[in-house]
């Protein structure tokens, strides 16, 4: 049986002393490395290699959502399960948006935290059902993700466009620049670019506004 190995990022000692005795006594977990801050947790990556990090996010130096970012820019498959007294709107959909795996409040019990852990391991999201709540409140009600919701059915029929520009073109519906795009997809700015003027001449436009209106005319189309 392979042991998960975890890595655990939090600034709290005691806290983070007591997760780690839970884990190691599990007989298919192992606490491979120990980080106080978000700048520790990315070296200790890097060196250890862990399965699976849980991570704080209010630290010194670098705070969760930072390293969350820093962790996705170069791992997209490195499960991670952030860890926080605070379940705020805010602090929800940032860490998700940058791609965590789940969300756990720290009053969670230790015998739930270990089964959460092997969920997430089975490639399942995590989130507790205050926060499932404020998610789903924001999406229904949230204009963005109903046209996000509306384009994806429309790449879902017949399209002419790449996974690639698929991609490209969610981030252009909402209205992020050129570099913003290249920034979020980790290509050159140029390369966002080309790609977008193949794109304006699929959509038969000629222009980034004109684009952003066609896009939401096919995802209203399509919602």
């Amino acid at each position: 049986m392979n042991t998960i190995q975890v890595l655990i990022v939090e600034d709290d000692e005691l806290l983070r002393s007591g997760m780690q005795l839970v884990i190691d006594g599990e007989e298919d977990m192992q606490v491979c490395g120990l980080a106080g801050n978000g700048k520790e947790a990315l070296a200790c990556i890097k060196e250890n290699r862990p399965d699976l990090v849980l991570l704080d996010l209010q630290m010194p130096v670098m705070d969760g959502i930072a390293c969350m970012k820093e962790i996705r820019r170069t791992d997209q498959d490195l499960t991670v399960l952030i860890l926080t007294t605070f379940n705020e709107e805010d602090y929800i959909f940032e860490a998700l948006a940058c791609g965590a795996n789940g969300y756990l409040l720290k009053g969670i019990d230790f015998g739930k935290l270990v089964a959460t852990m092997r969920e997430a391991m089975n490639k399942q999201y995590v989130l507790p059902a205050e926060v499932a709540a404020k998610v789903a409140s924001y999406a229904m009600g949230d204009r963005t993700y109903k046209q996000e919701k509306g384009l994806q059915r429309y790449f879902e029929q017949a399209t002419p466009f790449t996974k690639k520009e698929q991609q490209i073109l969610v981030l252009l519906l909402k209205r992020l620049t050129n570099k913003e795009i290249a920034d979020r997809l980790f290509l050159s700015e140029g390369t966002i670019k080309n790609n977008l003027t193949v794109i304006y001449g699929k959509l038969g436009v000629a222009s980034w506004q004109e684009a952003v209106q066609e896009l939401e005319r096919l995802a209203l189309n399509h919602a």
